[in-house]
C-alpha cells in the first residue's frame, strides 16, 4: 500500500505540466537590487543594481549579465569603493517530469573589477578574469511558482585560485510575461555571501 501511495502524491506533484511564460522560461531580460555582505572577507558590504538577459533556443540558453556596486565604507577609512562585473555564458535546459523539474549545466566566463580611491593616496585597482562551470536544478510547483538551487566552481585565471559558490532562490509569476526573483548567495568558507532581488519579463 506505500508503494502504490507514493506513486499516487509523485503523479500529483508531475500532474499538470507547465506551460507558463514566467516559470521555467528563460527568454528575458531583468533587472535586480544586489547585497553584497563581506565583500573580498573585508567586513565590508556592498550594495548596486544588476541587468541580465537570456534566450533559449533548441534548449540552449544563452546569457549575458552585468552589475555595478558600491560599498558602505565600513573599513574605518574614508574610502570609495566600487566594483563591477560582466558575465557571459551559455546553458542547456534538460526538462523533465512535463517541465516541472529542470537541470540545466551552465559554462560561463566573467570578468570583475574593484576600484578603492582613498584621499592623499590614489585610486587601486584589482581585476579578475574568471571561468565559471555549474548546474543549475529548477522545481516548478505549479505555473505560479519555481524553486532552484544552483552551484558553481569558479576558477580564477590570474591568480590559479578556485572557489565554490552555490545558490538557492525562487521565482513567482506576478503578472503573465512578468517574474520576481530572488536568490540568497554563498560560498565555501564563507558562509551566506548576498542576495538579490528584481523583476524579469519574459518574451
Amino acid at each position: 500500500m506505500i508503494v502504490p501511495m507514493g506513486l499516487l502524491c509523485a503523479g500529483q506533484l508531475f500532474a499538470e505540466e507547465i506551460t507558463s511564460s514566467v516559470i521555467h522560461d528563460y527568454s528575458q531580460v531583468g533587472i535586480v537590487y544586489r547585497y553584497v555582505h563581506d565583500f573580498g572577507n573585508t567586513d565590508d558590504n556592498a550594495h548596486g543594481f544588476a541587468g541580465n538577459g537570456s534566450y533559449e533556443i533548441r534548449n540552449f540558453v544563452l546569457s549575458v549579465s552585468g552589475d555595478y556596486l558600491w560599498g558602505d565604507n565600513d573599513l574605518g577609512v574614508d574610502a570609495d569603493v566600487n566594483l563591477w562585473s560582466v558575465v557571459g555564458g551559455v546553458g542547456y535546459v534538460l526538462r523533465l517530469y512535463q517541465n516541472h523539474v529542470n537541470i540545466i549545466p551552465r559554462f560561463e566566463v566573467g570578468y570583475s573589477e574593484v576600484s578603492v580611491k582613498v584621499p592623499g593616496f590614489g585610486t587601486f585597482h584589482s581585476d579578475s578574469t574568471a571561468v565559471l562551470p555549474g548546474i543549475t536544478l529548477s522545481y516548478a510547483i505549479n505555473n505560479r511558482i519555481s524553486f532552484d538551487g544552483g552551484y558553481t566552481y569558479a576558477h580564477d585565471l590570474d591568480t590559479g585560485d578556485d572557489g565554490h559558490g552555490f545558490t538557492a532562490g525562487t521565482r513567482i509569476a506576478v503578472a503573465e510575461r512578468i517574474g520576481l526573483n530572488i536568490q540568497a548567495m554563498f560560498a565555501e568558507g564563507l558562509g551566506f555571501t548576498g542576495v538579490t532581488a528584481g523583476l524579469s519579463f519574459h518574451y
